[in-house]
C-alpha cells in the first residue's frame, strides 16, 4: 500500500513539474499571457496570445490638386474671419466667429529643430504674398503663397514644387503630416482660395 501511495505522489510531482515547464527564455506575466524576452530561440518556440498590430501604411495620399472640403464658404468683407491652424491635427479651420466654415488638409514644420519647426502663437496676415516663390537653398517653391509671420519668413502656400513649377510629388504625398520648413503647406486650390480671400489682417491662431 505504502508502495502504490508512493508511485501515486512521484507521479503527481513528476505531472506539476512537466505542466508548469516553460521554454528557457520565456517567462508568464500576471495575466497568465506568454511573453518573449530577448533570447532569440524562445522567439521561434512560443506563440503568444496577443495580435501583433502592423504599422500602418498611407497608400492614398491627400489629392494636392483639389479642394480639401468641397465647395468654398461665400464670405464677405464684414465677416468676422480668422484661421485656426492645428499642428496636432494637420489641419487649417477657417472660421467664422466660433463656427468652423471650412476645413483644410495642412503639413506644418517637421519639427525635428528649432529651425524646422512652426512657431506657435497668435499673428496675423502680413501684406506680403505672392503666386510664386523659389528657394535655391531648399530647392524648393511654391504658388499662392501669403506671409503670416517675420515679412516673408513663414507662410502659407502650396504643396512644394520645383524650379519648374512641377509639383514634387514625394513632398506632396506627405499632405496632411507634419512635413515643411516651418510654413504651412496646402493642396493648390486651398492655397490659391486663401491667396485670393484671406486679408491682410487676419488673425492667425497656431496651436
Amino acid at each position: 500500500m505504502k508502495k502504490i501511495l508512493f508511485l501515486i505522489s512521484s507521479l503527481t510531482v513528476l505531472t506539476m513539474i512537466v505542466c508548469l515547464k516553460v521554454p528557457f527564455g520565456q517567462h508568464i506575466n500576471s495575466t497568465s499571457q506568454a511573453t518573449i524576452q530577448e533570447s532569440p530561440k524562445a522567439k521561434d518556440k512560443l506563440i503568444t496570445s496577443q495580435k501583433v498590430t502592423k504599422p500602418q501604411t498611407d497608400n492614398h495620399p491627400i489629392d494636392w490638386n483639389a479642394p480639401s472640403d468641397g465647395d468654398y464658404p461665400d464670405i464677405q468683407k464684414e465677416d468676422d474671419i480668422w484661421i485656426d491652424v492645428s499642428t496636432l491635427d494637420q489641419k487649417v479651420y477657417i472660421k467664422k466667429e466660433r463656427d468652423t466654415i471650412y476645413t483644410m488638409n495642412a503639413s506644418s514644420g517637421i519639427g525635428t529643430t528649432e529651425d524646422n519647426d512652426t512657431p506657435i502663437g497668435t499673428y496675423y496676415v502680413e501684406p506680403e504674398r505672392g503666386e510664386w516663390f523659389y528657394s535655391p537653398t531648399y530647392e524648393e517653391g511654391a504658388e499662392y503663397w501669403i506671409s503670416w509671420k517675420n515679412h516673408g519668413e513663414y507662410l502659407f502656400h502650396s504643396v512644394p514644387m520645383d524650379a519648374g513649377r512641377e509639383v514634387i510629388e514625394s513632398e506632396a504625398k506627405k499632405l496632411g503630416h507634419k512635413a515643411s520648413h516651418g510654413c504651412i503647406r496646402l493642396s493648390i486650390p486651398d492655397a490659391k482660395w486663401l491667396y485670393d480671400h484671406i486679408p491682410t489682417g487676419t488673425k492667425v491662431v497656431i496651436g
